[in-house]
């Protein structure tokens, strides 16, 4: 396990440590909109806020207490895959849903309204998918958390690099930082038609899933020894309010324009 920090992060994280009502808002499903300009870019330099995002990440995903965030409507197509294959309408719960989504090859698509209007970025679309790769969950997982490979999945990146990296190695567990791998890295893209290069500056963390964080959503099973090797959480959050910002407003002379991911979760 090794933890890296450049010499402005380490004074960075010598500051005062966020507020408790920052590190607990860090982890909302949405920021809260009066806390924007408080965020003091710090908030995950700390393990328990980084387990307090992946229990968000994790109850966002499977639907756990969503509905009181997000008011979730599939797509025609993923409604009738769900009709015809669903568990009481829900997704997932069987092996022989999965089958059957798997031979389908549907990517299932669900879009989301914010219940409330108080988070940054509520007037935004939530989008949840649900599909088959057929790869492991480990590969998967350590490919997102990989920087020099982001160019595999992601064709408008212009590269992404670590900044901060905190921790290495998705399955370490009880380590200085927790478990799992946490970083800040910053990404560019160009999209399509777009003549601007966009600028994400992101907090990522995998770690891999404990049965506890699957247990409710098991279709009844309690026995942790169906649940232990369930695969991998990774999440992925802006970082607002550092000093990570880029120290020029171009790049190659086209205009760089900062973004955000608001909440990302595989």
């Amino acid at each position: 396990v090794a933890v890296e920090r450049t010499a402005s992060a380490v004074a960075d994280a010598a500051e005062a440590k966020p507020s408790p009502q920052l590190l607990q808002a860090a982890t909302l499903p949405l920021l809260p909109k009066s806390l924007m300009g408080s965020f003091t870019g710090r908030e995950f330099y700390h393990p328990e806020t980084v387990e307090a995002l992946a229990q968000t990440g994790i109850a966002m995903a499977l639907g756990e207490g969503s509905s009181e965030w997000v008011d979730w409507s599939g797509e025609k197509k993923t409604d009738g895959f769900l009709r015809a294959h669903g568990t009481d309408g829900r997704a997932g719960a069987t092996k022989e849903w999965y089958t059957a989504l798997d031979s389908s090859r549907e990517v299932l698509v669900w879009s989301g309204k914010s219940v409330s209007r108080d988070g940054h970025g509520a007037e935004l679309p939530f989008i949840k998918t649900t599909s088959i790769v057929n790869q492991s969950p480990k590969y998967l997982a350590e490919l997102l958390m990989d920087s020099s490979r982001v160019k595999v999945y992601n064709k408008m990146s212009l590269g992404r690099t670590d900044e901060i990296v905190f921790q290495t190695r998705i399955d370490t567990h009880g380590g200085s930082f927790g478990d799992g791998e946490s970083k800040v890295v910053r990404n560019l893209t160009k999209p399509p038609m777009v003549s601007s290069v966009i600028e994400f500056v992101t907090f990522m963390h995998a770690r891999k899933l404990r049965p506890s964080d699957l247990r409710a959503s098991s279709s009844g099973r309690n026995d942790g020894d169906s649940l232990k090797d369930a695969g991998y959480v990774v999440v992925s959050r802006a970082v607002t309010g550092s000093k990570l910002s880029s120290d020029s407003d171009r790049h190659n002379g086209d205009k760089l324009v900062r973004s955000e991911i608001l909440l990302g979760v595989n």
